[in-house]
């Protein structure tokens, strides 16, 4: 793609930005003084009548752990995170860390489920998730959440304000992968360097601290064929991690999760 096809696209890219968000749920742990902590991203996906949450295994975790996770319907009522958890396998012996997956899914059940159209919240259908989209090369990607870092409580009015925010950018050379433990046929690795980002609106500028954007999804843009439809732009993977000296975001192809929601992981 050409710097003026970027340039170019900005503002349709911007404007489709602010639609994904609709499907993307921040999620709040409480923290010792009662406000609420951002710990993570996450996002709906629908699939016949059962509904999902999809994020970063790692998010997840603090379930395990017996902290209580949750997410606004309104802006004054949560949600506690409640229904059939699966996330993949940590390595016998080792830590969350050595996961090269980290992919959890959330089946939700229980009372409150989606649409949530007070905080403008609605599941993507699953069709939407696009696996395997090979090569990683030649393709352009966006990723829109939720940093940590943007998001702040109001103890007056007792509302969290969370900011979004996003960029868009092309794939490491696959040679690159293996520095970073992974491969292109299950991973997606952006270069992300955090003073020098595009956003969604084209313009060059600071990322904020990307710790909370675990969990979100990432969606293709363009192909070597072009743009997609803006209607149904797929999501290919979740990012799970930012690794600083290597000016890189780590992202889990999209197939782990339907793997984990159809049992097969």
């Amino acid at each position: 793609m050409t710097n003026h096809t970027f340039e170019a696209e900005s503002q349709v890219i911007t404007k489709l930005a602010n639609v994904l968000a609709r499907h993307i749920i921040p999620l709040f742990a409480e923290t010792s003084n009662g406000k609420p902590k951002l710990v993570g991203n996450s996002f709906l996906i629908s699939s016949g009548t059962s509904s999902y949450l999809l994020s970063a295994a790692h998010v997840f975790d603090e379930l395990k752990a017996d902290h209580e996770l949750f997410f606004y319907i309104d802006l004054h009522t949560k949600r506690k995170l409640s229904g059939n958890l699966r996330l993949t396998k940590i390595p016998e012996g080792k830590n969350r860390k050595s996961d090269r997956f980290d992919v959890g899914v959330l089946k939700l059940e229980g009372q409150g489920l989606p649409p949530y159209p007070k905080v403008e919240k609605f599941p993507l259908d699953i069709g939407a998730l696009m696996p395997n989209a090979l090569p990683r090369e030649n393709k352009q990607y966006l990723l829109v959440g939720f940093p940590e870092s943007k998001s702040r409580a109001n103890p007056v009015n007792r509302e969290v304000v969370s900011g979004l925010y996003s960029f868009r950018n092309f794939s490491v050379p696959s040679t690159k992968y293996a520095n970073l433990g992974v491969t292109p046929q299950s991973h997606v690795v952006l270069s992300f360097d955090r003073k020098h980002t595009v956003g969604s609106d084209g313009q060059i500028r600071a990322f904020p601290e990307p710790s909370g954007i675990s969990g979100s999804p990432v969606w293709l843009l363009y192909d070597e064929n072009g743009p997609n439809d803006p209607i149904q732009t797929p999501i290919v993977g979740i990012a799970i991690e930012h690794h600083k000296t290597h000016h890189a975001i780590v992202v889990t192809d999209i197939d782990i999760a339907l793997r984990l929601i159809n049992g097969t992981v």
